[in-house]
């Protein structure tokens, strides 16, 4: 295994305010990152999903059209994934035709890593929250166990919840919970822990910083790059280099909320 360098980003809203999600610096966020992402020269770029705030589908589609302008003076090779606001009005054909990225989940080998770019469900109603299909899950359980490499999983939606978190959603959202976690979540870090090959596993959707360890994999919930810092109508400017190497990984946030997780996560048993 060589050493593996990533730059990722999620939750980027582009185009217009909404609420704390100050998409009208977009441009100007994406442009400073594509500068750092070139300076940096990653193995390549991960974007998480949330592309742009959902409108409408002609609207959705000028402005995803104009986000990926931005990512088009990335000299690395880019992986776009499928937020609940990019598949809103826009359908995954829609997204997949703009960002050249598969709207389906996909995996792929670099510098001896398996990063797996996991594109289940992120529809969200108000009934069951978000929920994940037996395909979905064994989607992702066949590919993790066809390879012998460390694996790296990106999804939109995080994976770490616990009780907790739904009593705290159900307070905030009148009795319902299910909007930022899948219900299944426990049932899929049972499988990833079973396989003994999952190292860590990032994603974003909540707007907000938070890692956790669990039964030895590290899970990473990466800040969104316009959410209002503190309060102001200043943004985060988040986005994240990732090095990994060996069993060491090393995660650097960047932006206003500049934080570095040192970790060490588990590898295969070749």
């Amino acid at each position: 295994m060589g050493k593996l360098r990533l730059a990722v980003v999620t939750d980027i809203h582009y185009g217009f305010d909404v609420g704390n999600k100050l998409g009208s610096k977009g441009p100007r966020l994406m442009d400073a990152f594509t500068r750092a992402v070139n300076k940096y020269k990653p193995d390549c770029v991960v974007d998480m999903g949330d592309r742009i705030s959902c409108r409408n589908r002609d609207m959705d589609m000028g402005y995803l059209r104009q986000v990926k302008d931005h990512f088009n003076a990335i000299a690395a090779p880019i992986h776009h994934m499928i937020g609940n606001h990019d598949a809103k009005f826009m359908t995954r054909e829609d997204n997949e035709s703009i960002t050249g990225s598969p709207g389906t989940s996909y995996s792929r080998d670099y510098n001896g890593y398996h990063l797996v770019f996991w594109n289940p469900n992120v529809n969200i109603t108000n009934q069951q929250g978000l929920r994940l299909s037996p395909e979905e899950i064994e989607w992702l359980r066949a590919d993790i166990a066809a390879t012998d490499k460390p694996v790296i999983l990106f999804s939109h939606v995080p994976l770490d919840n616990d009780p907790k978190d739904y009593e705290d959603e159900t307070k905030e959202y009148a009795g319902i919970a299910g909007r930022f976690y899948y219900g299944q979540g426990q049932d899929v870090r049972q499988m990833l822990e079973k396989s003994g090959k999952v190292m860590l596993c990032m994603a974003g959707h909540r707007h907000t910083k938070r890692h956790r360890e669990i039964n030895g994999i590290h899970y990473i919930t990466q800040q969104s790059m316009t959410s209002a810092w503190k309060g102001s109508r200043r943004p985060t400017g988040t986005y994240a280099n990732v090095e990994i190497e060996g069993d060491k990984i090393a995660i650097m946030l960047k932006g206003a909320d500049k934080t570095r997780f040192d970790l060490t996560g588990r590898t295969p048993a070749l």
